[in-house]
């Protein structure tokens, strides 16, 4: 769809491949370190940090800070087991000013029966920053670093968007929760 309020040849929708390469190259994305092999025909395959961290808690407290353990993943692979929570990250450091972009899981990944993301896949234009992974599996499961692990593609949105400037933008590492640091209104019970 061509946006009409203005006098460029601006298009609304999804970028391809090639337009992600020349938006990288227009400095209109960040994505950094770059790999020209891991641009495909819609979106760009991100790779999976050496660091992760594994939830200690027993009980999980929305309003409560959690614990986790960090492990570096070696180049042998570290085996992930089921009913345990962890938090990965991308190698890579995305962000835009320009596009929102969403993250979502590589079909070969996805075969292995590994989540690599559950709930937190869209980026608001203005975030700039490793973009943590919540991940589980359910049998255990051998993962490596740096090993293309998913997948992040580039949308354009229609009206001025609002850079996001919230608590988790220039984040690097698997970056917990910060929803503790959140304040909570009360509602009474009617």
């Amino acid at each position: 769809m061509k946006d009409n309020t203005t006098d460029t040849d601006f298009y609304y929708g999804w970028l391809s491949g090639t337009e992600i390469k020349r938006q990288w190259e227009l400095k209109n994305i960040v994505i950094d370190p770059f790999e020209i092999d891991l641009i495909n025909p819609n979106s760009y395959n991100y790779r999976l940090s050496p660091v992760i961290k594994r939830l200690t808690n027993s009980v999980i407290d929305l309003k409560g800070e959690d614990t986790y353990e960090e492990i570096t993943i070696g180049h042998d692979g570290l085996t992930l087991l089921p009913h345990e929570c962890y938090l990965g990250c991308t190698l890579e450091v995305f962000g835009s000013d320009k596009f929102a972009s969403l993250i979502t899981g590589r079909s070969s990944v996805g075969r292995k029966f590994i989540t690599n993301h559950i709930t937190a896949g869209l980026i608001d234009i203005g975030f700039v920053g490793q973009v943590t992974l919540e991940i589980t599996v359910i049998k255990p499961t051998i993962v490596y670093p740096e090993i293309p692990f998913g997948q992040i593609f580039w949308f354009s949105v229609m009206g001025q968007p609002e850079l996001y400037s919230g608590k988790y933008n220039h984040q690097s590492g698997p970056t917990t929760s910060r929803m503790h640091l959140t304040r909570h209104s009360r509602q009474k019970n009617r």
